[in-house]
């Protein structure tokens, strides 16, 4: 009789057990549903926070050239254009120079970094960029336009370029190491803008010395 009850018992619970288990088992779909829900989800944040990484970034490098542009701008209106040809020493360039150079060797190294065009290797070329930057930097209004002109070519071209175009490697190709390093093409787009303000600051040397206030400087 105890045999019995106890028999009875097991199988009992051996039942329950038994359901229990295929209660489980029914609900591993939705388990499966909703583990894949959560792991698109993640990915889906991920994507879109990248995303709005990637437009804060741009938006952080158009405002800073932009805000250069106009700091450069500034510096070539305040300067008069009966001495745009001072030279602080015959050995630099004129300020008109100075400003003819920013506008026109911003487009050669945009399309040397960032546009893949080959390094001239003609002497001729070189020597008529110096030519005509001689000629553009007498004209004020001829190195006004052209400066806009560069900054412009530079804002388009980065708008236009995605993570994975701007993760894109070069070479300068001027540098004379046997070991040329590799650089990301937003790292040439930094390099455009280092060139600027290094003739940027010559430029202003040219203007304080016709005792010219120089305008306020702007980081964007």
């Amino acid at each position: 009789m105890n045999y019995s009850k106890k028999n009875r018992k097991l199988s009992a619970f051996g039942v329950k057990i038994r359901k229990n288990s295929t209660s489980f088992v029914s609900k591993k779909p939705i388990i499966y549903f909703m583990l894949g829900a959560l792991v698109f989800s993640t990915v889906a944040f991920m994507k879109i926070d990248n995303q709005t990484a990637k437009e804060e970034a741009i938006d952080a490098f158009i405002s800073m050239v932009n805000g250069n542009k106009a700091f450069t701008l500034e510096i070539a209106e305040a300067m008069p254009a009966d001495k745009y040809t001072f030279k602080p020493h015959d050995s630099v360039r004129s300020f008109g120079e100075q400003m003819a150079h920013i506008g026109m060797s911003s487009h050669f190294l945009l399309n040397l970094f960032i546009n893949g065009e080959p390094m001239p290797t003609d002497p001729a070329v070189f020597e008529n960029i110096g030519k005509v930057e001689k000629e553009m930097g007498a004209s004020k209004e001829a190195c006004i336009k052209s400066i806009t002109e560069a900054y412009d070519a530079i804002i388009s071209k980065y708008e236009s370029m995605d993570a994975e175009s701007l993760g894109e490697t070069f070479v300068v190709p001027f540098d004379p190491s046997p070991d040329k390093p590799k650089f990301s093409k937003e790292k040439g787009f930094q390099f455009i803008s280092e060139h600027i303000a290094h003739h940027r600051g010559q430029a202003l040397v040219s203007l304080r010395m016709q005792g010219i206030k120089s305008p306020r400087y702007r980081l964007y």
